[in-house]
Formats: structure tokens, sequence, C-alpha cells
């Protein structure tokens, strides 16, 4: 049986949160926002260079899906190239004050990696002397 939360069965304030984290929680969505929020408005390949490694169709499909959440706005100019500029909504910008809040908590609370990595070290090395004084 699975353990993954299902958006089924309606939970109230948690599935919604449920709900937009399936969108927040892809790859590339956070950092989308934060750099739709460093200007007024931001073309599509601006935002591509800005965003080292992502490809146009993913960024183009999280754009989209940041839209129809309310998040994003896009606008189209009838211009010959076409331009087109993204810029976030109201809401979004809402949203950036509880995202810098959340990275202030992971700031207080992540274990450092420092921390984690001598730990699995030092298991690393237990297992590897048993399995050598086993021989």
């Amino acid at each position: 049986m699975s353990e993954t939360p299902s958006t089924e069965v309606k939970h109230g304030a948690t599935c919604a949160v449920i709900d937009i984290w399936e969108v927040l929680g892809k790859r590339w969505s956070l950092l989308i926002i934060k750099n739709l929020s460093t200007k007024e408005t931001i073309r599509f390949n601006e935002l591509k260079r800005a965003l080292s490694g992502i490809s146009s169709t993913v960024l183009s499909e999280r754009l989209l899906e940041l839209e129809r959440e309310g998040l994003v706005t896009k606008k189209i100019y009838p211009e010959v190239p076409p331009r087109v500029e993204y810029s976030l909504t109201a809401q979004a910008k809402e949203l950036e004050v509880i995202i810098k809040e959340l990275a202030r908590w992971v700031g207080r609370w992540k274990r450092p990696q420092s921390v984690a990595a001598p730990a699995a070290t030092v298991a690393k090395k237990e297992e590897q002397s048993s399995t050598t004084t086993a021989s």
C-alpha cells in the first residue's frame, strides 16, 4: 500500500498545501519564482539564461503551471518577432515572503552537511573493517 499522500481525499487546509506543493515542489519552480522576483518583467530567453541547465521545454511547462496556479502572468505583444514577458502576480509576491521565511526555517533546522558527512564516513569505514576482519 502506498504511503504517498493523496489529494483525492480532501482534508481542508492540508489538502490545499499538498495541491500547491505539487506545482511548487517540482524542480525549477521555486527558482523560476525567485528569478521573476528580481525584475518587474522578464522575457523567456532572459529567464532561461538565468536558470543554467533548464531546457526550453521544462521552462515552458513550469511557466504554464505557475500561470495556471495564478502565480505568473504572461503578456504577449503583437510584434514580429513576438515578444512575450512574464511577471509575478500579487499572489506570487505574497508567496515569495513565505518562501523566504521557509528558507530561514531551513537555515535554522537543517543539519549541516559537515556533520552528516563524517558520520557517513565513519559508518562506511566500520563496514569496510568488519568485512576485512571477517575475511
